[in-house]
């Protein structure tokens, strides 16, 4: 796939938007797989989602620095757009950190090795989710932004 310098492409665009909504889907999927626990197919279905959150956070992010942000950075052309986009990037940091702690202490629960309470693993399963929300919500935001912008031939005004 080639990414153009100037403008953020179609195929970019659908692969950006797929990519949040595969995240926000797998994030539902954990919920209901926490709130079902106690059965041997659910704990299998918590271990299976639980390794595939940090695969398609991982793709999600590559793609949003890759691609979101240096156009956002260009169209915007500030101080504040570098603060935000080094902001982002470093809640994809905790992001994947904390997606990692999560898989281990799911794919514990699922093994009967975890020590954890199941309340703390719910909250901290829901205060994962919505920091991802959040942070998927922001960036979705940037495109929109990103794309009026590209449309309309001008700055982002930051």
């Amino acid at each position: 796939m080639t990414i153009t310098a100037n403008a953020l492409n179609a195929t970019d665009l659908r692969r950006l938007e797929a990519n949040h909504q595969q995240l926000l889907d797998l994030g539902f999927q954990l919920e209901q797989a926490m709130e079902e626990t106690g059965l041997d197919l659910e704990y299998a279905k918590l271990r299976r989602l639980s390794a595939a959150i940090l695969l398609l956070l991982k793709d999600a992010h590559d793609l949003e620095e890759r691609v979101l942000f240096p156009g956002f950075d260009r169209r915007a052309g500030s101080c504040f757009s570098v603060m935000m986009i080094e902001h982002l990037k470093a809640e994809h940091r905790y992001d994947r950190l904390a997606a990692d702690e999560l898989r281990l202490t799911l794919q514990a629960l699922a093994d009967g090795t975890c020590s954890l309470p199941i309340e703390t693993i719910t909250r901290m399963l829901t205060g994962f989710l919505e920091c991802l929300r959040r942070h998927v919500s922001t960036e979705k935001l940037l495109m929109e932004a990103l794309l009026a912008a590209e449309a309309e031939e001008r700055e982002i005004f930051a």
